[in-house]
């Protein structure tokens, strides 16, 4: 059964003083794909900038902005309705063997390789070693890694910034749905498996009466690659379903941070966040 979401992301800085200009990126606009139909969109800026809009290299929507008077808050809003229909994807039942074909490392050779933040470290590659030695196929390894780090790592709701590395998120043995990602991530591309950073939204409480209007957050989960794309939000230990919005995905958080950018003028900033949701149909 589809459902149609309305979401308003609201999002900024204060600054310590006047900023006198300020250069920034926005990815906050829903995908559309086989799974999403986007009804409306749009992207409001406080201040009114110059900007512009593009498509990156991992086919999000972004826009680029720039505010060229001072100002000691810069207010961006994202306002989406969206109709999600996601249907089951199976996966072809790859063996190691097949991950180990010169073809499929060069197709995602970006998605096989560690970034900053997917360092696994290795206390936790040694942890991951040990469930490679015991699986006897691919999606058993990615099932068991799941249940490894969902139930050594506690999940933190709300947290909206990632921690440097997949390494200290292990070690911390907490951490919020970036962080959790980062690590699934790090141990299935540590034994070649294909697998992406997912980001988003999800509508927490599924028994909303349609009209409610609900706190949400952004939210961020994982595909690894089956020959099909096996999206799995290892945080909340579900497969995304309908209540799921997805804006974007690359090989970790900082492909697809939903706003960052650089001013001038003042000392310092804060970061402001509020994600609200409601049940259209």
């Amino acid at each position: 059964m589809s459902r149609t979401l309305r979401l308003v992301h609201r999002t900024g800085y204060t600054y310590n003083g006047p900023a006198v200009a300020s250069y920034n990126e926005a990815r906050l606009a829903p995908r559309a794909n086989s799974a999403q139909t986007i009804l409306h969109t749009r992207l409001e800026v406080t201040p009114t900038p110059w900007s512009a809009s593009w498509i990156d290299y991992w086919g999000t929507a972004v826009t680029s902005f720039e505010v060229h008077e001072p100002h000691e808050e810069l207010k961006v809003v994202s306002i989406s309705t969206v109709t999600v229909d996601r249907k089951p994807v199976e996966g072809a039942g790859m063996t190691w063997n097949d991950y180990a074909d010169v073809a499929i490392r060069d197709e995602f050779d970006e998605l096989l390789q560690d970034s900053e933040r997917t360092d696994p470290g290795e206390q936790f590659l040694a942890a991951v070693g040990e469930i490679r030695a015991g699986s006897d196929t691919p999606a058993q390894f990615v099932e068991q890694v799941i249940t490894m780090v969902t139930d050594r790592v506690d999940y933190i709701p709300g947290r909206t910034s990632a921690l440097p590395t997949a390494a200290e998120a292990w070690q911390a043995a907490q951490g919020g749905c970036q962080d959790i990602a980062h690590l699934v991530l790090a141990a299935l591309r540590s034994q070649g498996i294909p697998a992406r950073y997912v980001t988003g939204y999800v509508l927490p409480d599924q028994n909303t009466e349609i009209g409610e209007t609900i706190t949400g957050s952004s939210h961020a989960w994982i595909e690894w690659y089956d020959r099909a794309w096996i999206a799995y939000d290892p945080a909340r230990a579900q497969v995304p379903d309908d209540f799921f919005i997805e804006v974007a995905h690359g090989r970790d958080y900082d492909d697809v941070a939903p706003l960052r950018g650089i001013f001038t003028g003042a000392p310092g900033s804060k970061m402001f966040l509020t994600v609200e949701i409601s049940r259209i149909s």
